[in-house]
């Protein structure tokens, strides 16, 4: 599902959800359906400020999606003409505005901090695959990839993997 929130002085003005073929190889069909939940949402705000956003895989720096399964059958040339840059297109979509997608594990661990008021927090974030985050005793995440849905947990060469 594509989750948005629209958020004005702390406040929640509207919170949606929307079905999505995360399957579709079609890079345009996945645009289109981003935008149009953003959109949809931001039709309660007066305007848009800046764009917060979490995706599974690894986000760059620069909220660029280097890998994110949520486009699994994107075809590998295609995904890197089309789909690298998307969260920044969107961005420009509604004016250029500040831009900052982080790993959903990312934002579990700062969820998480937030809830139990401590750091030193590692958070875990079940949807398509696991994912993790970590943030440090005052709540600062410290840049690592944080994607756990292919790391191996059990070191025993018999124990089960994921290919």
């Amino acid at each position: 599902d594509i989750k948005t929130i629209a958020v004005k002085d702390n406040q929640v003005l509207e919170s949606s959800e929307t079905e999505w073929d995360v399957t579709n190889p079609d890079p345009q069909y996945h645009w289109d359906m981003i935008l149009g939940a953003m959109k949809a949402t931001a039709q309660k705000l007066p305007k848009v400020d800046a764009i917060g956003g979490s995706a599974t895989g690894t986000v760059s720096a620069n909220s660029e999606a280097t890998w994110c399964d949520i486009f699994p059958n994107v075809p590998p040339d295609v995904y890197k003409e089309k789909v690298v840059d998307i969260f920044k297109r969107l961005a420009k979509e509604f004016g250029d505005v500040p831009l900052k997608v982080i790993n959903d594990g990312e934002v579990t661990a700062l969820a998480g901090k937030m809830m139990v008021k401590k750091g030193n927090l590692m958070g875990i974030s079940m949807g398509s695959s696991e994912g993790g985050g970590y943030c440090d005793a005052d709540g600062n995440l410290l840049g690592w990839i944080n994607e756990l849905c292919y790391i191996q947990l059990d070191l025993n060469p018999e124990a089960p993997y994921d290919p």
